[in-house]
């Protein structure tokens, strides 16, 4: 990996504005403003995925730590301005590209506004992605420039780093799958254990402890990629991997050294000791503050649906609206939060909760009692039994909270039309609901409605992660095959919350 250059031993503060703080009260921001600038530009001078030096944390103990990485191939540079308690909006990293990690920002805790402009566009444009983001004292987070899993929109989303060493001897690792547009991916250290299966783009692995060394890093592609990379995860360090690829698909990887690493932040029950070579640290973060749930992202089931029996075998006649790209600039005076990055693995949902029934009055559906389905032996996904049952598929998000929730039924039986007979018929708008077992009920509207060959099912549109509550009902469709007596395709109806 190549080295950071140097940075120039004078800089020109940019002239004061309007409503910008003195300088004695911005004097706080103007070394990491000037690193993270410095760091924007040698990133993208670079081409490369480098990481540039990361500074240490401040002695102040009611800080926290916010970093941004570029994540999103199709989008041009940015530019990143923050502004938040006593700071008027400031550019704090110009230009960063796909591939680039900014260093940490240290601040005082409070709610913070990240806003994205296109690279040299002037301050006063609109924004192209603006969140809000709350850093709160002893922690530390990676603010990532994604694609939508929904919409395709760039959006920022957020992820908390580790702020604690890993033990001696021992390092810890997580994976951030930020190559969109290469399917899914298997990650492994070469005679270590897997760090990740079915990654799908805009997602991370919780980490993972292993022992510290040099370790060969093994990335296979459902589409066919694979990379191979030596990486040294040092002795109580902290790594995110971070996965990108080239236009032409390659996949690239770049560890990056998190906060617990560079920062130097104690381990929970750590007593500060006071030497004036060493800066007071961080209080740890409070063990009983809630964390925010990420949203669920289950299991891949392998290939598509296996539900109808060719009563009907005619071609099912679809609905190819797509959810286009929503508009990059907003005229919203509020902020909204941030959404946390989906976390690769698949939560319990809490104790007993579960959907009841669905409701879709467009086309006359209304279930009770659903099947609970998993994966079956040959790693597919199960189908009711029972022809006028929806099922549930369990390790899915339960029905308003963020995440997938993927929903399967029969086309027909072999006497006639099943349960899913008719969800060809729907258009964009329509209203689905689902009531859950804690009285509550998810209601959301048709996004579209979609055919595919089962051979090529597009998994990560169907069971990838999502930070806002979704909406997936299977089921057979597309001509009646009589050698295989299977439908070719299946019809999936993509939904959002309403």
């Amino acid at each position: 990996m190549p080295a950071p250059q140097d940075p120039p031993t004078a800089i020109v503060p940019p002239p004061q504005t309007p409503g910008t703080p003195p300088a004695a009260e911005r004097r706080r921001w103007r070394r990491p403003l000037v690193w993270i600038a410095l760091a924007a530009v040698v990133l993208v001078a670079l081409t490369v995925s480098v990481t540039v030096g990361v500074r240490t944390a401040t002695a102040d103990t009611s800080t926290g730590m916010l970093r941004i990485a570029h994540l999103s191939p199709v989008t041009p540079s940015v530019d990143m301005y923050v502004s938040g308690p006593d700071l008027d909006e400031t550019l704090v990293a110009p230009g960063v590209g796909y591939r680039g990690t900014s260093p940490y920002l240290t601040e005082p805790a409070g709610t913070y506004t990240l806003t994205a402009r296109p690279a040299g566009a002037p301050a006063t444009s609109p924004p192209a992605v603006q969140v809000s983001v709350e850093v709160s004292a002893g922690t530390a987070q990676t603010a990532a420039f994604v694609d939508s899993p929904t919409s395709g929109a760039p959006e920022l989303q957020v992820l908390d780093d580790q702020t604690a060493p890993a033990a001696p001897g021992s390092a810890q690792v997580r994976v951030v799958q930020g190559a969109n547009g290469v399917g899914a991916l298997d990650v492994d250290l070469t005679g270590g254990p897997p760090l990740a299966r079915d990654l799908f783009y805009g997602s991370t692995t919780p980490y993972a402890t292993v022992p510290a060394r040099e370790w060969e890093v093994d990335i296979r592609s459902r589409l066919g990629s694979t990379n191979q990379t030596s990486v040294t995860l040092p002795d109580s360090g902290v790594t995110t991997l971070f996965v990108a690829r080239e236009p032409d698909g390659q996949i690239l990887v770049a560890a990056v050294p998190d906060a617990a690493t560079v920062a130097g932040v104690p381990g929970p029950g750590t007593e500060p000791t006071a030497s004036p070579a060493t800066p007071t640290p961080r209080p740890t973060p409070d063990p009983e503050a809630p964390l925010p749930t990420p949203p669920r992202v289950p299991p891949v089931p392998r290939g598509g649906t296996e539900a109808g029996l060719g009563g009907l075998a005619t071609p099912t006649l679809l609905s190819a609206v797509g959810d286009w790209l929503s508009g990059l600039f907003s005229d919203d005076p509020e902020v909204p939060p941030a959404p946390r990055m989906p976390l690769a693995a698949a939560l319990a949902a809490p104790e007993g909760l579960r959907p009841t029934g669905m409701s879709i009055p467009a086309v006359g559906l209304a279930a009770v009692n659903l099947a609970d389905l998993r994966i079956d032996y040959r790693g597919a996904l199960q189908v009711p039994t029972d022809f006028g049952q929806v099922g549930w598929y369990t390790a899915s998000a339960v029905p308003g909270d963020p995440g997938p929730a993927v929903f399967t039924g029969h086309v027909d039986t072999r006497r006639g039309p099943a349960v899913f007979a008719q969800l060809d018929r729907l258009r964009p708008g329509d209203v689905i609901e689902v009531p859950r077992s804690d009285g509550e009920t998810a209601r959301y509207a048709v996004d579209s409605v979609e055919y595919f060959p089962k051979d090529t099912l597009p998994s990560d549109r169907v069971y990838g992660p999502a930070t806002t509550p979704q909406l997936r009902l299977l089921t057979c469709g597309g001509p009646f095959d009589e050698g295989t007596l299977s439908y070719q395709d299946n019809v999936v109806v993509f939904a959002s919350a309403r």
